[in-house]
């Protein structure tokens, strides 16, 4: 994992697809103990003695592209300003608070990874972290900075970042043909007269002051049960997808759950180009598993072997599994009911045939 976090020659970070059980958690916070992020989050450290890090890969805003040319405080604690001169006028921009790593999951293993940081890392790591979930969650996104590892929610990030715009809405809005040169019908028209008032209304949440995830530069974002956000269309994939970070990865041990095109939204998320633009994923990939599915499923092959990692219960270390389990034994047990649990269940029964004679009847009739 740490190679392809700095070696990566198409994005920083991947795909961590082992099986359950092969511990995808332990492998991520050791991930994070060993890769930590360069800019110090303590209010002992001095500015001056820092040297500033850009932590935002995106090309898409020309502010932070500004931001990359100019040296940066690097104190978490404050936002920095900075002024920028344009042609006309000179204009302030206050940076981003750059923060550690954030982990993205569903709200039913919230409470393990607390867990497995609180019981898995020793004291001696000093790595902090934070529940960022529930009403009361804090409204200073320097709070954020403060903590090696902040844990959150889908729910949190569909809530606080602003949504990016389905691949191809734009498409279904102009009325042109669709990605296969099937004209667009008459359902699509109406799916794009309701794709503009979302995209409107999109327009009008994105000029609200933003929320406290969407205004922090992670260095690293970890989206676990990554099949969350496995369909593109969702309010949650697009906010992730805007999650600004340096450092990218996505778990899950199902990432094709449904279909091939599940795997554009982690390559969206993770920016791997050119397969997260949605046209180049359906011409170079999609397209060519529907024509020929033996030659592209192997070319799909090749396109996960550069960014993903998967290990098996079958795989071999060292010419031995790398995990040893005990045989699997099935024992079938009988249990006899109890008198009130056999009355109530042949009264159950008996109604259940009423029913179903009833039903019966009045089709034949």
């Amino acid at each position: 994992m740490v190679q392809k976090e700095k070696n990566g020659s198409h994005c920083s970070g991947g795909i961590l697809a082992d099986d359950q059980g092969l511990g995808k958690t332990i492998s991520t916070i050791s991930l994070i103990l060993t890769e930590r992020s360069p800019v110090p989050r303590s209010t002992a450290i001095k500015p001056e003695l820092c040297e500033a890090v850009s932590l935002d890969d995106d090309e898409d805003d020309p502010t932070d592209l500004c931001l990359k040319r100019r040296s940066q405080t690097c104190s978490s604690e404050v936002t920095t300003s900075i002024t920028v001169k344009t042609e006309n006028h000179i204009v302030e921009i206050k940076a981003r608070p750059a923060a550690g790593t954030l982990v993205v999951c569903p709200t039913s293993v919230l409470r393990q990874w607390a867990e497995e940081l609180r019981n898995k890392v020793t004291s001696k790591a000093n790595l902090s972290f934070l529940i960022y979930h529930g009403s009361n969650r804090t409204k200073d996104p320097n709070e954020l900075t403060k903590y090696d590892v902040v844990l959150t929610t889908y729910s949190i990030v569909s809530m606080e970042v602003p949504k990016q715009s389905s691949p191809d809405s734009d498409d279904e809005e102009k009325g042109k043909a669709d990605r296969y040169g099937a004209p667009v019908s008459g359902s699509k028209k109406r799916k794009a007269s309701s794709s503009k008032k979302t995209k409107k209304a999109t327009t009008e949440k994105s000029n609200l002051p933003e929320k406290p995830l969407a205004r922090v530069a992670w260095f690293r974002v970890i989206l676990d049960e990554a099949q969350s956000i496995k369909n593109y269309r969702t309010n949650v994939a697009g906010s992730c997808w805007n999650l600004r970070a340096k450092r990218r990865w996505c778990l899950s041990g199902t990432p094709i759950q449904n279909a091939v095109e599940d795997l554009f939204s982690y390559f969206k998320f993770l920016r791997y180009e050119p397969y997260c633009e949605y046209k180049h994923f359906c011409t170079m990939i999609k397209m060519p598993i529907s024509r020929n599915p033996i030659n592209g499923y192997k070319k799909l092959q090749v396109v996960l072997k550069t960014v993903m990692l998967r290990r098996t219960k079958a795989t071999m270390l060292d010419g031995k599994p790398i995990i040893s389990l005990p045989p699997k034994t099935i024992s079938l047990k009988a249990v006899n009911f109890t008198s009130e649990e056999r009355a109530f269940y042949n009264t159950l029964e008996a109604e259940s045939r009423a029913q179903f004679k009833g039903l019966c009847s009045c089709w034949y009739c």
